[in-house]
Order: structure tokens, then sequence, then C-alpha cells
């Protein structure tokens, strides 16, 4: 049996509930969404920083870089391409995953699920899934006087091939959040990630997560905005 001295909401009160609550979840959810991306930039970097780490160690005990690879049967950033090198797996750098996973190591890029981070150096590639190119090499496009400058036209910048004459050794980098391959293609051509222009932008949410070694030893990337 009801009871006359309770009082039911009308529905004019159910609306506004319904208004203020809506509300209160158009202010929270963008300032939860920026801080579920801080954190995932902020896991990224600590990967690629484990990452580097393997690959110094690798570089100390082999006195060179692993070989880039290439993956000829798509050659697409969206797929393998540029996956890590599995010499750190092999050699227990880094944790390795089951043959039969397409996948080189278990570091996956936390904003692209199902694939590595990228990895690129210059020198020796791996082309055909496991065997060193005799002729082609690997190589990086670095703008003139970087790091202090840095652009992305073609005229301003070369192509190394040669670790003794490249300004920088390797890079790894994260394709980074809202990443479309055709838009990378279009604008960067394959002259990435090395230029700053193609690192992430926290003001557009999109680009990518880079860390690299210089010739000199020095390690930069967009993970100095994000200590």
């Amino acid at each position: 049996m009801r009871n006359p001295k309770t009082k039911a909401f009308t529905l004019i009160e159910l609306l506004v509930v319904i208004a203020i609550v809506a509300t209160l979840l158009a202010i929270v959810t963008p300032a939860l969404r920026r801080a579920s991306q801080q954190a995932t930039l902020v896991a990224v970097n600590a990967d690629l920083r484990q990452i580097a780490l393997a690959l110094n160690a690798y570089h100390l005990d082999h006195n060179t870089c692993p070989p880039t690879r290439e993956d000829c049967q798509t050659g697409s950033l969206d797929e393998h391409l540029f996956q890590l090198p599995d010499e750190l797996t092999a050699e227990h750098y880094l944790p390795g995953t089951d043959p039969t996973d397409p996948m080189a190591a278990l570091m996956e890029d936390r904003f692209h699920p199902g694939r590595t981070y990228k990895y690129r150096s210059v020198g020796q590639v791996i082309r055909d899934r496991g065997r060193i190119h005799p002729s082609i090499r690997s190589r990086l496009w670095v703008p003139d006087g970087f790091p202090a400058c840095s652009t992305i036209e073609e005229e301003r910048g070369q192509w190394y091939s040669e670790p003794d004459t490249s300004p920088v050794q390797w890079t790894l980098f994260s394709v980074g959040p809202k990443f479309d391959p055709q838009q990378v293609r279009q604008h960067f051509a394959n002259r990435y990630p090395v230029p700053r222009q193609t690192w992430f932008n926290p003001e557009q949410k999109q680009g990518f997560i880079v860390r690299m070694r210089l010739k000199n030893g020095n390690e930069i990337g967009s993970f100095e905005g994000h200590r």
C-alpha cells in the first residue's frame, strides 16, 4: 500500500536531474579522456626508454645496431613495417613472443594494438623476413642542421645510409593517437620520424611518439615534453 506521505518526482523534476547529469558528464568526459591519453603517453615513453636501453646494450655487445626490418609483403606503416628487431628478443634483451606470432617482441604499441613499436636505423636492412639484403641499405632522412634545426622540406635535408656519417644512429617510435597512415604518406612520404614536425603535437593530439639516439650519444625525442 502506497504511503500517502511519499512524494514522487514529477516529470519536470526528472528532466531537470537528467539535464544536470548530462551536463556534468559533458564537463567530466573530455577531462577523463585527456587524463587517459596522458597516462598512455607516459607509458609509451617508458616503453621506448626500455627498448632504448636494450638497443644500447646490444650496441655495447656487438659494436653495431640491429638491422632495420622492412616488410616486403605490405610495406605499410599500419602493418609490420619497421617492427622491432628479432635480435633483441633472440639474445634476451627484450621479452620474446611465440614463433608463430607476427610481432617480433612483447612490446606492443599502446596506440597500435597487434603491432610492435617501430624501429629504424641506418645500414643493414632485412627483407623477406629474415635475410639481410646484400646491396640495399636502410636509410634515414635527416634535416640539415638537425637537431638544432628541423624541417620536412625534402630539399632541406638528406638521406643517410651509413652509420659513420648519419647524425642519427637509430629511431624508436609509436604511431601515436589518431594515427592515419594515408595522411603520413601524403605529408611526410618516407621522411619520418626524425623531423620534429612529425612528432606528437599536444594541441592536435596527433603525431609520432619518438625517441632517437644521435651520433654523439645523446637521446632526444618527443618525450622531452612529457616528463
